[in-house]
């Protein structure tokens, strides 16, 4: 293994050879320095004070400062804080705090280079789809896109669509129609008083005589304050009342007793399946039934002078 000679003076003047060995000179060497953390404990061992007594003087954590001797600059809120720590440390020591400062940055910025040495782990690696399951899901994102584009435009035209009203007459035939009364039978004595009763005293009577045993019913169509024409149901029938375009004002099934005040408006006309069972009523005066009982009509008209005329027809 390689020497190196070492020259000195002797005693007489002479040189003095020595031979050293190189391991005596790396030992020396390779002797590490202390740290400015090393440095501020022995300076404050010196002085004789304590973490705690320094750490309320100078308003820093005892926890820091015990890091800041230690060397621990991951404990540490960072370099400026760091670095402040450390100047006001110094300074309450009485020590060259440029001086601390510059040899802190020296060890910080070592650390960090002895970080960026060490050689990164290897990147996790990443599963990649396979072709056909990427455009697979291209598809099926594709066909979710359209869906919810197709949902929203039908939603669109339900609320800018109105929906055409039911006419009366669809609707009328939808609902269930009662069925007609079954036909009287009489005696023939019976049917010839009944004859005699009508030629006597007319249809106007036999109504009035019929309204007299009703019983009070619901009215309907109140809101027409200047009717002149009041329908007035003695058996269960259904009822519908339109105007000249086809509107319904009223189309339901009454009850004995129920009475239905029609507006005051022409071209009205009247659909029924028994217009036997209804009595018509203008201006307050009873006209008689609208017809034969069991008898249906079909949009008869219920202006004024046409219910004056078919009463004086008979």
């Amino acid at each position: 293994m390689a020497k190196v000679t070492r020259h000195s003076l002797d005693g007489s003047g002479g040189l003095d050879r020595r031979h050293l060995h190189l391991r005596e000179i790396s030992d020396e060497a390779d002797m590490p320095l202390d740290t400015v953390g090393q440095d501020l404990r022995k300076a404050r061992q010196r002085k004789g004070e304590d973490l705690s007594q320094i750490s309320q003087a100078l308003k820093v954590r005892k926890g820091y400062l015990d890091a800041i001797e230690e060397s621990n600059f991951e404990a540490l809120p960072g370099r400026t804080y760091t670095i402040g720590f450390v100047r006001s440390y110094a300074e309450y020591l009485g020590l060259d705090s440029a001086d601390c400062v510059d040899r802190l940055k020296a060890e910080i910025a070592g650390r960090k280079d002895e970080k960026e040495g060490k050689p990164a782990l290897a990147p996790p690696t990443e599963r990649k789809l396979p072709p056909g399951a990427l455009i697979f899901v291209f598809v099926l994102a594709v066909a979710l896109l359209y869906g919810v584009y197709y949902l929203i435009a039908a939603a669109g035209r339900m609320q800018s669509e109105p929906v055409a009203p039911v006419p009366a007459r669809l609707q009328a035939e939808a609902e269930p129609q009662l069925p007609p009364p079954p036909p009287v039978i009489t005696t023939p004595e019976q049917a010839t008083a009944s004859v005699d009763a009508a030629a006597t005293t007319g249809t106007e009577a036999a109504a009035a005589t019929s309204a007299a045993t009703l019983p009070p019913g619901e009215k309907y169509g109140t809101a027409n304050s200047t009717s002149r024409i009041t329908l007035r149901v003695h058996r269960p029938t259904r009822v519908l009342v339109q105007g000249a375009d086809d509107r319904s004002f009223i189309n339901r099934t009454l009850r004995p007793g129920d009475t239905y005040s029609a507006p005051n408006i022409t071209g009205l006309k009247l659909t029924t399946p028994d217009s036997g069972a209804i009595e018509v009523i203008l201006d307050g005066s009873s006209m008689g039934f609208l017809g034969q009982e069991g008898t249906g009509v079909v949009d008869i008209s219920l202006n004024p002078q046409d219910i004056v005329d078919r009463q004086e027809r008979g």
